[in-house]
């Protein structure tokens, strides 16, 4: 063989080496991408259901085969395993994508929920001016934005840990503002008749003008809450 075909075969062998890891770089990359938004979407799902459980009270399970198969997926990738997570990668989005449509289909319930709490009672305080208006607003406008990502993706949290931990305060922080603003309209009716009826309200329970006697149906259309009841019936 000559040298300079010796020289074309070497130049061959290394151009297709370089094109081998410019491919495994560009699939690398890929995949790495890929499954990082679907991990994001993971940590997502999994801090909203913090936020349920502590602002709405409520718990959203969450299939636990799910998570561990986002870490697994994760330990194959660092692992070199490529084939292994691009076989997987469809599937897992898929599953990771319906977790997150469950639990922000029930918090966009629960919210909706409240935010029309929120609404009745700042219409109602505009006609017995009890509280600061500014704030029943504000809430609103929390509930409303529902900007949470704000108050838990800070740089001061690095971790999934640390960032649970907002998810969990940020609910309960929530949870506070509303439950006292509640009280601050409704409290008057401590120690009075009405304060049954009034609970039933504050727990969002539906109110059955047909369940009422004749007189808590007239102390009601006497006090400033018939105002409030015909906005949570309308």
């Amino acid at each position: 063989m000559s040298s300079d075909q010796s020289g074309d075969d070497e130049g061959e062998a290394t151009l297709e080496n370089q094109l081998k890891s410019m491919y495994e770089r560009y699939r690398r990359q890929h995949l790495e991408d890929e499954l990082e938004a679907v991990a994001t979407t993971m940590e997502e799902t999994l801090l909203q259901q913090s936020i349920a459980e502590t602002f709405f009270g409520e718990s959203i399970d969450i299939d636990n085969n799910v998570k561990t198969a986002v870490e697994a997926t994760v330990e194959k990738l660092e692992a070199g395993e490529y084939d292994a997570v691009e076989s997987e990668l469809d599937d897992l989005s898929t599953k990771v994508d319906r977790a997150d449509t469950r639990v922000t289909n029930r918090i966009q319930q629960f919210r909706i929920d409240r935010q029309d709490t929120a609404t009745a009672m700042r219409r109602l305080n505009e006609r017995v001016e009890r509280i600061d208006g500014t704030q029943l607003r504000a809430l609103e406008s929390l509930l409303d934005d529902w900007n949470w990502k704000e108050e838990v993706y800070v740089e001061s949290n690095e971790t999934f840990a640390e960032r649970r931990e907002a998810a969990a305060q940020y609910g309960k922080d929530m949870k506070m503002v509303f439950e006292t603003l509640k009280e601050q309209l409704f409290g008057v009716y401590e120690d009075t008749e009405l304060r049954p009826l009034v609970n039933d309200l504050l727990d969002d329970d539906r109110l059955r003008l047909g369940d009422l006697t004749p007189k808590e149906r007239q102390q009601l259309a006497d006090s400033d809450l018939a105002n409030y009841i015909e906005l949570k019936l309308s």
